[in-house]
């Protein structure tokens, strides 16, 4: 049977710097360590919140979750 376990959560915030020479800067930050049960109006109040204390704009947010999947021979 084929089965996963759960290994990692992390959260990812985008983030719209404006245009600068031309091209618009957009760049990632992530915050590992989230726990496995974190609902998701927790992880998106939580990257607002991060967020809210920078200048760029927040475009989104995202959850990544790491999953070991494997075959347990039955």
């Amino acid at each position: 049977m084929i089965v996963s376990e759960f290994l990692s959560n992390k959260l990812v915030t985008r983030l719209n710097h404006g245009f600068i020479d031309g091209k618009e800067v957009i760049k990632n930050k992530s915050y590992g360590n989230i726990k496995a049960d974190a609902s998701l109006p927790d992880l998106m109040a939580v990257g607002v919140a991060i967020t809210g204390l920078q200048l760029p704009a927040l475009e989104e947010v995202r959850r990544i979750q790491e999953d070991l999947i494997f075959d347990d021979g039955q």
